[in-house]
């Protein structure tokens, strides 16, 4: 609910404040005095484009506030939090411009964007007669009113589910195939990586037992023959081992004379004896194994050449070459396996589709019901509006599952038209000023609680009609203006007569220049402007008693 609207500096207006209330507002004042101003002000407010016209002459700044109430509820709140505006019970809406061309939009203290500022704003205000393609006249929006008036909430949700299986089905299918064609592509150098890598069968550590076979190969000669010498000094007469015999018997001659230090020279003297054994063992086995070694050195050098080429190819190491052949052969398998997922994921996404069709059926189903009597309803109220020859009428276009949506595959448009015979158009095509506006109040008075939430305002609803249809379309917005805050400008005494609250805006001439300003009317005062409103200039008596039966009425 709007609760102030603060305007500085804008065209007439050198600083106005108007707190407004609950139900039916009416807006009244001579010709010129303003009121078209006011909702400019309020269109900056929604976001409309600024037109730097509108500031004061004489001033370089200009800036219009909005406050609104917001119930605990509101929708807006989801949208701000969103955005990281904090808020509880009020939202205030600031908006800037200079004569410079630099505007600035503020919600709660906080700088947005004008995309912002629209969004928010839609949840919380509508002009209807001024704005073309806002509120009822957006056909974006017409969907899902059908739907509130429908109260199709459960039958939303399982749209939304069945769409959202089949739309993460389709996901994941178009990832699988992209990854099974890749595989596809890569399929032949796999099947031939994995071939070579099993037929060499590359071992761990294996390049280092190769290199050491190979040095020991290309220094076999040098080696078998130190290995030869070094067995010479072991086993010739008066070698190591000779000559260790000969120190052992030397001193087991004299260990008895007690003589410790000698029993540990003993000690030595025999372990030096099993050290020697040990080592022309290991000489043995050595010359052993020179001649029994597994590749011969051409062996070897093609097998390092193997492993070291297939690990360039594959950009490892060789010992890593073990992982690769596994990381291939996963992949080749997965490759066998891919063609039935994504052969099961086609019979599950097929399924998924004839779910979404059938809940978007029902939920088409319901809607065209719906349709036919909203339709009626809205029929049946144009005639009181001075709208007897006009008509109502939801177009249906069935979408292509592949154009569907969460919300079905229906795209509705409210069409209208005005006169006897003429073709029915989207209603945002139809004449505009009251005309429009009165058939736009037709739907609102159909609809009553689908824009609870926001503040309606009607501006020129009375254009071109009097007596009982400007009654009835005061009645109409009455009843509107307790279901949500509602608001008119108007030249209508009957309309005027139906508010609970009365704004005179008028305009008067200064120092300064002329001022518009506007005063919310008392009982008596409202008597005087309803009477004006009746006589004109010169208010008679008889003007005044028709003001206070028209006020006595309601």
């Amino acid at each position: 609910m709007l609760k102030e609207l603060i305007v500085r500096n804008i065209v007439l207006i050198e600083k106005l404040h108007v707190e407004f209330e609950k139900g039916l507002s009416v807006l009244t004042g001579e010709t010129g005095t303003g009121k078209s101003i006011l909702l400019d002000s309020l269109g900056l407010i929604t976001g409309n484009r600024v037109d730097y016209s509108l500031i004061r002459n004489g001033e370089t700044e200009a800036s219009v506030t909005a406050i609104f109430y917001l119930v605990k509820t509101h929708p807006v709140k989801f949208v701000l939090k969103k955005y990281n505006i904090e808020t509880e019970n009020e939202i205030i809406i600031r908006r800037s411009i200079k004569s410079d061309g630099k505007s600035r939009c503020y919600i709660n203290d906080i700088l947005v964007t004008r995309n912002i500022l629209v969004e928010v704003a839609d949840y919380l205000i509508e002009i209807q007669g001024q704005f073309e393609e806002r509120g009822l006249l957006d056909t974006k929006t017409h969907l899902s009113i059908l739907d509130v008036y429908c109260n199709h909430s459960d039958l939303l949700k399982k749209t939304k589910h069945s769409f959202e299986k089949m739309t993460e089905l389709n996901r994941i299918i178009k990832e699988t195939e992209i990854e099974e064609d890749k595989i596809n592509k890569d399929n032949e150098w796999l099947k031939d990586s994995f071939d070579q890598l099993n037929l060499l069968d590359p071992q761990f550590n294996e390049e280092e037992d190769l290199d050491k076979q190979k040095k020991v190969l290309l220094n076999n000669e040098k080696i078998f023959v130190s290995v030869n010498q070094v067995k010479s000094l072991l086993e010739e007469e008066n070698g190591l081992e000779d000559l260790n015999y000969k120190i052992l018997r030397t001193l087991e001659g004299i260990k008895n004379f007690g003589l410790d230090n000698i029993k540990n020279g003993i000690d030595i003297v025999e372990r030096t004896k099993v050290e020697l054994e040990e080592l022309r063992r290991i000489l043995n086995n050595e010359i052993s194994l020179a001649n029994d070694t597994k590749y011969n050195l051409e062996d070897i050098e093609d097998r390092l050449y193997e492993l070291r080429s297939q690990a360039r190819k594959h950009n490892c190491t060789v010992d890593e070459l073990i992982n690769i052949k596994d990381q291939i052969s996963y992949k080749l398998q997965k490759a066998n396996t891919s063609k039935q997922e994504l052969h099961n994921l086609k019979i599950e996404l097929e399924q998924a589709k004839k779910q979404f069709t059938k809940e978007s059926n029902v939920l088409s189903n319901s809607r065209k019901n719906g349709a036919n009597k909203l339709c009626n309803a809205i029929n049946h109220e144009l005639p009181h509006l001075k709208l007897e020859h006009a008509k109502f009428k939801i177009k249906f276009d069935e979408l292509q599952i592949e154009n569907a949506s969460n919300l079905g595959v229906d795209n509705i448009v409210f069409l209208a038209s005005t006169n006897t015979g003429a073709v029915l158009l989207p209603i945002n095509k139809v004449a505009s000023g009251g005309e429009l506006s009165r058939f736009l109040l037709a739907i609102k008075v159909v609809l009553e609680s689908v824009s609870h939430n926001r503040t309606v305002i009607f501006d020129e609803i009375d254009s071109g009609i009097g007596g009982q249809t400007a009654n009835a379309v005061g009645i109409r917005l009455a009843r509107m203006g307790k279901a949500y805050q509602t608001m008119v400008v108007t030249h209508s005494p009957q309309v005027t007569s139906k508010g609970n609250h009365h704004y005179l805006v008028q305009k008067k001439d200064t120092d300064k220049g002329t001022i518009t300003s506007v005063q919310e009317l008392k009982s008596d005062q409202r008597v005087e402007e309803i009477a004006r409103m009746l006589a004109g200039n010169s208010i008679t008596d008889e003007a005044r008693k028709a003001a206070a039966k028209l006020l006595n009425n309601n």
